[in-house]
């Protein structure tokens, strides 16, 4: 998860660690409904019934191509939210996009990249640098 302002030296080591991997990599992104399934699986948590908090995911989601893409045509979000002490959670049950946010960013962190690594990367993802990048350094830990 990035959480400052990407240095130059961050970008030089996402483009090596793209160049050395995506060519290997095949796409494994799991659907949203494998993403929900898992994190209440994994994360003892409550749901969060908070209507404003699932519009302002629904609304990251549906503003933001990349993400918009990812749903499946014909559907909108449909957001499941939660919580996990005071880390809140919204989940797309059709795209799996997530969103995590609380004060504590190392909760945030834990969770997000947890969350990240299960989801996958689908075709789109594996010529993002960025993603590629990200993914083999969670996964290499």
């Amino acid at each position: 998860m990035l959480t400052t302002e990407p240095t130059q030296e961050m970008i030089t080591e996402w483009k090596r660690l793209f160049e050395d991997r995506h060519n290997a990599m095949s796409p494994n992104r799991r659907s949203g409904a494998e993403v929900d399934a898992y994190f209440r699986a994994k994360y003892t948590y409550q749901i969060f019934n908070n209507a404003d908090f699932r519009q302002m995911v629904e609304l990251e989601i549906m503003e933001n191509d990349f993400l918009r893409e990812k749903l499946p045509e014909g559907t909108m979000p449909d957001i499941k939210s939660y919580t996990v002490g005071d880390v809140f959670i919204g989940i797309d049950v059709n795209s799996g996009e997530f969103h995590v946010e609380s004060e504590d960013m190392d909760k945030v962190i834990q969770i997000n990249d947890d969350l990240f690594v299960y989801r996958g990367l689908d075709d789109a993802d594996l010529n993002n640098i960025f993603l590629v990048a990200e993914y083999v350094k969670l996964t290499e830990r």
